[in-house]
């Protein structure tokens, strides 16, 4: 569970990285949104992994309440950093915003499937 893991988050950097790299065509600007998007979604992830990765091998209902639990904050979390890129982030182009979040986001289910065979 722990190497799956660990792909799926080194897939996400790589595509975070890539997806600032292509936004630079765009513009400074361009980038830095989809750095930004791209974080609001990649740390909210990884802290969903260490804090549940704590309970793995414990009691099931321990480990099932911890991941409703780190769930739910990995959402508020997600939440607030897009608020606050939002508000105190000037200029930002949305549009890139959420280009690097989805790419992220995306990624993640890429990863998850690929260290996850059926």
């Amino acid at each position: 569970m722990l190497e799956g893991t660990v792909i799926s988050l080194r897939i996400q950097s790589l595509a975070a990285l890539a997806l600032a790299l292509l936004s630079l065509i765009a513009g400074p600007v361009a980038a830095y949104s989809s750095l930004f998007g791209s974080l609001a979604a990649f740390v909210p992830s990884l802290l969903f992994t260490v804090i549940v990765l704590r309970k793995v091998g414990g009691d099931s209902a321990a480990f099932l309440g911890t991941a409703v639990l780190a769930e739910f904050g990995k959402l508020v979390l997600t939440g607030l950093l897009c608020a606050a890129v939002f508000i105190w982030v000037k200029p930002l182009a949305a549009g890139f915003f959420f280009l690097g979040m989805i790419g992220v986001l995306i990624a993640n289910w890429i990863g998850l499937a690929r260290s996850f065979p059926a």
